[in-house]
């Protein structure tokens, strides 16, 4: 199979024990900036998935004896592949997704750099040799791979999310079957073909292209699966934790994040770092900018700052280099943004900048849009909006910007804005969200840092980045010698 841009002569389909598979049953590749197919994708089978399982076991079998430095080294190759083949890819990430082709090639270089974490974390994991009473034994306690996980990701980051998960995989002595997005499936085939040029055995790697939910199912209860990977909305997150309750779960799930605005914020810095949390990737992204509680002594002037730099967006062809902005990827998720907006509106919001759907382009087109005097009362101010949407409500008290921060169901990134020290730490420490960026966007994060949802929230289970993910995919083995 050979990528270029993909035509709609494309035809994409999974990789299974070695071999490209092909299927009776396709369904089409959507370019949202036209709203028209581009290319057809092969759907996997629930047969397809027992191959890929019992394909990923064997492989499982043939490697779990394999030393960290060198499975640092496939990480490793597999970046260098990545890293070799990113320009080509972008083009096909910006033509499927729709985000801004400088967003694609950022995404993309920032999975590489993931990969290359994963060969340092697993370097640097060591094991333990705890003492015992018994002076005739000795006891090791190291970490080793779980076995085969299935790996299931989103359409906002095809490649970026994946690497969250495929690369401390793969450095922790697993094997993994990956199903991504249906939506997004030609950039996981296109990325899957670019990683058969990388120096490790291929078969640790499936991918299952389906946008058959039974499908999907079967892999998640499979019984040769040991555990499940998955980044998607808290709904369906609920869901895989109930069918796969047998198995490990790592679970990064949906938010709402609150951005707190105190009134001596350089409201700059927090317009231009608010404006990226909403608008950022059409403002699909986990973390991107919830609800925004601003102190009324600054709300005024963090509207106009908010509504110029919307304005400032130039939204457009995902592959024209000038725009700042494409199409959302769904065109359901317009519906959406319709509801919530109306629904703030008959609430008492007002519409700033924006709001409507953009008519005068073909594809899934919504303009950055800012919204002030949200109510608590609002499914704006409590539900995920996942689009380019600033959501402000006004407050008097600090207290009270707290206890509305800390308010529903979701737990997973907050942001806060104050030239106060001590307030950065004291509010920032009783936000319940499992990461608080302090005076930046809620959408900063790096590689080498935990991220995941507050615990008794719908914000996920366990943590992504660093060693803490590694440990998420080994699980401990003690060895205990009698040394008589």
């Amino acid at each position: 199979m050979t990528f270029t841009v993909p035509s709609a002569a494309d035809y994409c389909a999974s990789w299974i024990d070695g071999s490209w598979c092909e299927s009776d049953t396709q369904y089409p590749a959507i370019n949202p900036a036209t709203g028209r197919p581009f290319a057809n994708l092969a759907a996997a089978s629930t047969h397809d998935v027992d191959a890929a399982v019992a394909s990923a076991e064997t492989a499982f079998r043939s490697t779990r004896d394999t030393r960290p430095a060198t499975r640092a080294a496939w990480c490793r190759s597999a970046a260098q592949a990545l890293l070799a083949s990113h320009e080509e890819l972008a083009e096909v990430l910006s033509t499927e997704h729709g985000k801004p082709i400088a967003e694609a090639r950022g995404e993309i270089l920032f999975a590489v750099r993931g990969l290359e974490m994963a060969a340092e974390s697993v370097l640097a994991l060591n094991g333990e040799m705890p003492p015992v009473q018994d002076t005739n034994k000795r006891a090791i306690v190291r970490r080793e791979g779980l076995g085969v996980w299935a790996v299931i990701t989103p359409w906002n980051f095809p490649v970026n999310i994946p690497v969250e998960y495929l690369g401390p995989a793969l450095a922790s002595g697993n094997a993994v079957v990956w199903k991504p997005a249906p939506t997004t499936a030609v950039v996981a085939a296109k990325f899957r073909e670019i990683l058969l040029a990388a120096d490790f055995p291929q078969e640790l790697l499936q991918l299952v292209i389906t946008n058959d939910v039974a499908v999907a199912s079967h892999l998640v209860t499979h019984p040769g699966i040991v555990a499940v990977g998955f980044t998607g909305g808290s709904g369906t997150g609920q869901s895989i934790a109930q069918s796969a309750w047998d198995k490990k779960l790592l679970l990064e799930l949906g938010g709402n994040s609150p951005i707190v605005v105190l009134g001596d914020a350089d409201l700059e810095i927090a317009a231009a770092a608010i404006s990226n949390a909403a608008f950022w990737n059409a403002g699909q992204v986990c973390s991107a900018a919830g609800k925004v509680l601003v102190a009324a002594s600054c709300a005024d002037e963090l509207t106009r700052l908010l509504a110029k730099r919307a304005a400032d967006t130039v939204v457009g062809s995902p592959l024209d280099p000038k725009v700042t902005m494409g199409p959302v990827h769904l065109e359901s998720s317009i519906a959406r943004y319709d509801r919530l907006i109306e629904d703030a509106k008959e609430r008492g919001a007002d519409i700033v900048t924006g709001g409507e759907r953009i008519q005068d382009q073909d594809g899934f087109f919504f303009p950055p849009t800012v919204i002030t005097s949200v109510g608590r009362d609002a499914a704006l101010f409590t539900e995920e909006t996942f689009g380019p949407v600033a959501s402000l409500s006004v407050f008097d008290d600090e207290e009270d910007m707290v206890a509305a921060a800390n308010a529903g169901d979701f737990g997973l990134v907050g942001s806060l804005f104050t030239t106060n020290l001590s307030k950065a730490f004291q509010m920032g420490e009783r936000i319940d969200c499992g990461l608080v960026v302090v005076n930046d966007s809620s959408n900063y994060w790096e590689f080498s840092l935990p991220f995941g949802g507050a615990a008794g929230r719908r914000s996920g289970r366990g943590r992504l980045g660093g060693h803490w993910v590694i440990d998420e995919f080994s699980q401990i083995k003690t060895l205990a010698i009698d040394v008589r």
